[in-house]
């Protein structure tokens, strides 16, 4: 049993390495407009939440990409895109993006975490466009665990899990 765990965690280490030796064949440029892309990424899925269009929110994941929310998974944009026509168009969310760690892995795949404070709030009965709206508190803070992959249609998210760290305290 000891010899079968010694030879998985060397099978583990030989995957990493490979791994390691695949992105360090990219040049610092090729790394950082990878990671710039991915950004951009991560940012358009948080617009287009946000604006409730159901269709751009799709489209940042590759066909079969999976969103995990309280461990309840959603996969495929048809699923994805369903998910957000269903949000009431009276309610108003802003995902605030901050601190990011992308990793590449190689030239089509990369990892990320992306810290993110998402407000929400019901739009007041006369609410006029463009005033502002009060929040008593953020709804909930945490941590997007990313895994993304370069299609023909430029980097998508592959799977992202939403990992709850705060709630507002009532």
């Amino acid at each position: 049993m000891k010899l079968i765990k010694k030879m998985g965690c060397a099978c583990a280490l030989l995957i990493l390495a490979v791994a390691n030796v695949q992105a360090a064949d990219m040049s610092a440029e090729q790394e950082w407009q990878i990671k710039a892309e991915i950004k951009q990424l991560v940012d358009r899925y948080a617009m287009a939440r946000d604006n409730h269009d159901a269709v751009a929110y799709a489209n940042v994941f590759s066909p079969n990409g999976t969103l995990i929310i309280n461990g309840s998974p959603y996969t495929g944009r048809d699923v994805l895109q369903s998910r957000v026509e269903a949000v009431d168009p009276n309610t108003l969310g802003m995902h605030v993006m901050s601190t990011s760690q992308i990793s590449v892995i190689d030239e089509s795949h990369a990892t990320g975490i992306h810290y993110a404070t998402v407000y929400g709030a019901r739009y007041p009965e006369g609410h006029e466009e463009g005033a502002t709206v009060a929040v008593p508190n953020f709804s909930v803070m945490g941590k997007y665990h990313d895994k993304y992959e370069l299609t023909s249609e430029g980097w998508r998210i592959a799977e992202r899990r939403f990992e709850r760290v705060f709630t507002a305290a009532e």
